[in-house]
């Protein structure tokens, strides 16, 4: 038994590698060979983990994967538990399924991150691209539990058909933010893109940075919700996210929508400072 497993990349490649076989929990019952022995997917073609990673350690659910990652797709795919950190960029589908444990992603991540989360936490320092927690192509429900926190941006349709869980952004959100959700809680520390919300039916944007509000919402009230203190003081105390006081305490314009899909969702509009 290790104290961790590390997987050095051992690029560049030519094409795109899938390694949904990397996962913490995974690893906690193979040895050193077995881990290089598992399946990926090189192009086309089945090859080996070891074909295209140095592996060092085993049996041990802390896992760091290192090299330039950036063409490697389907890291944490399906974690259920276990400590995964990713030293620099990746490529799409991180932690897509995720059930349980905790990613570190210390760097960008491309699309669909965190796609159909079902629980655990995922973290990503850089930027991360579209349908971040969002559902799998032709599902019914995107991410249906856990945390993503994304410190940099994030691309279009952000928490899209997310069911639950949280969805941070400390930088901007892309078009169609939380479109067609069905509960959860998207908060964006930047400006929200185009669109956001559209088609929701229960459900909360958080927007701190500017959103132009669809046509679809209505005005209900200007106040001083006491779920965003909690969650933004939740978000500043555990993660560290840049969140003023001002932001934790302040007013905001509350909209309910969408009325195109009779929606009791709610975009919540920072507009400054508590009123003394």
């Amino acid at each position: 038994m290790s104290d961790r497993v590390t997987l050095t990349f051992r690029g560049p490649v030519d094409g795109a590698i899938d390694v949904d076989s990397i996962t913490a929990d995974r690893f906690a019952a193979l040895g050193e060979r077995e881990i290089a022995a598992l399946p990926i997917w090189a192009g086309a073609r089945t090859a080996a983990l070891g074909d295209f990673f140095t592996v060092r350690g085993g049996r041990s659910a802390r896992v760091r994967v290192e090299g330039a990652l950036a063409h490697v797709s389907g890291i944490g795919a399906n974690m259920a538990g276990g400590e995964l950190i990713i030293d620099g960029d990746a490529g799409g589908r991180v932690c897509a399924g995720m059930t349980g444990g905790l990613a570190d992603v210390r760097g960008t991540v491309m699309d669909d991150a965190g796609v159909a989360m079902a629980g655990g936490t995922l973290l990503i320092s850089g930027n991360a691209g579209d349908r971040l927690g969002a559902a799998l192509p032709g599902a019914s429900k995107g991410m249906t539990g856990g945390e993503i926190v994304v410190r940099g941006s994030a691309g279009a349709n952000a928490a899209a058909r997310a069911r639950r869980g949280l969805v941070a952004v400390g930088g901007d959100a892309g078009s169609s933010a939380a479109r067609a959700m069905i509960a959860g809680t998207l908060v964006v520390l930047g400006r929200t893109g185009t669109a956001p919300g559209r088609g929701s039916r229960r459900g909360s944007i958080i927007a701190v940075g500017g959103i132009t509000v669809p046509s679809t919402y209505w005005l209900a009230c200007t106040f001083e919700p006491p779920h965003v203190r909690l969650t933004m003081t939740y978000l500043r105390r555990r993660y560290g996210l840049a969140i003023d006081d001002a932001m934790v305490g302040g007013a905001y314009r509350r909209y309910c929508g969408d009325a195109g899909d009779q929606g009791r969702g709610e975009i919540l509009e920072w507009v400054g400072p508590r009123r003394n």
